[in-house]
């Protein structure tokens, strides 16, 4: 999926989520707002796991998606 493809997801109202580690594990996001940058979706998790964890539960959402 490129740029493009996102853009007209999040104008679609989707938000796309992606995991990141570097410098710590985080999740970042696009929306309809901002669909051409990633930004950060909340604080940094405590560890890998935890974030999985709650990648998981925002993923249940039928208009959450991940890159």
């Amino acid at each position: 999926m490129n740029a493009k493809d996102q853009k007209k997801l999040c104008e679609a109202g989707y938000y796309i989520l992606r995991r990141s580690d570097y410098p710590q594990p985080h999740i970042k996001f696009k929306s309809d707002a901002n669909p051409d940058s990633w930004r950060r979706y909340g604080d940094n998790y405590p560890s890998k796991a935890e974030r999985d964890r709650s990648m998981n539960r925002l993923l249940k959402d039928n208009k959450i998606i991940e890159d």
